[in-house]
């Protein structure tokens, strides 16, 4: 396993050192012998103050990866860049106040480049309003970012999936997630790759199973033991049901059974 425990204190400065020694207090509660790994990251770009970021980047973790979630919504960016639109409603519901926040004229894409390290490996969670501009910012930044896309949480939460057209031209590096069952149906890869097929049916097949496996081994660090198929290695063995070898396509009764 690789745990992130993710902190953040909704841009309250004065919760920044309660909400890392909170953080601290999980992560020391966590195993992290035998292969697991584990961070203390931020939650997200809209819910981490500055000083919460400088506490956490001094925690030193450079030997394993991180994370935040980023450009899930319109709102966010709207929110980062005016401090305006549907999380400030957000927030004021949890009767939050944001005048210590001085928004940044700037989208969502600017506060990974402001706050985090430029040589850690960083999964970028979701994107789904990301653009060609923003992935080139984000690529100048960090030659160690990868791409996380959670499609089916994305449909449940804004019905909208990244296009993975702009991640395809740039080479970038994505992986599949599921994001969590409060905002998904299941916690399935294999779901996942047959929705990127039936509404993004131009993804290559090479390309999803890449995202699948070898993208995200690599991400976290599992690369040596998982991932393909290698002398040396002991990934898990799938099979796949119902599956097309003359189109490379799932059906909507594809299953996935562990084999190893």
């Amino acid at each position: 396993y690789h745990t992130f425990v993710e902190a953040f204190d909704l841009m309250q400065v004065n919760k920044a050192q309660e909400e890392i020694d909170r953080a601290i207090q999980v992560y020391n509660q966590i195993l992290g012998t035998s292969g697991h790994k584990k961070a203390i990251v931020p939650h997200a770009t809209y819910s981490v103050s500055d000083k919460l970021f400088g506490l956490i980047r001094s925690l030193n973790q450079m030997d394993v990866t991180t994370s935040i979630h980023h450009q899930e919504t319109d709102a966010e960016n709207e929110f980062i860049s005016t401090r305006t639109g549907l999380l400030v409603n957000f927030f004021q519901g949890f009767g939050l106040d944001l005048d210590q926040y001085i928004p940044t004229n700037l989208l969502a894409s600017s506060v990974p480049v402001k706050y985090m390290s430029f040589d850690q490996k960083t999964l970028l969670v979701h994107n789904t309003m990301s653009t060609p501009s923003d992935i080139e910012r984000i690529e100048a930044w960090n030659k160690n970012v990868y791409w996380v896309t959670c499609p089916n949480a994305n449909l449940f939460i804004e019905n909208r999936l990244p296009h993975y057209q702009y991640w395809l031209d740039k080479g970038s590096k994505l992986c599949l997630g599921t994001d969590s069952l409060a905002s998904n149906w299941q916690l399935s890869i294999l779901e996942e790759m047959k929705t990127i097929q039936k509404y993004q049916s131009y993804v290559p097949f090479n390309e999803l199973i890449k995202w699948a496996t070898i993208n995200g081994a690599v991400s976290l660090g599992f690369d040596k033991d998982l991932g393909s198929i290698e002398p040396g290695k002991t990934p898990g063995l799938v099979h796949i049901d119902h599956f097309d070898f003359n189109e490379f396509t799932f059906s909507s009764n594809s299953r996935s059974y562990r084999i190893i």
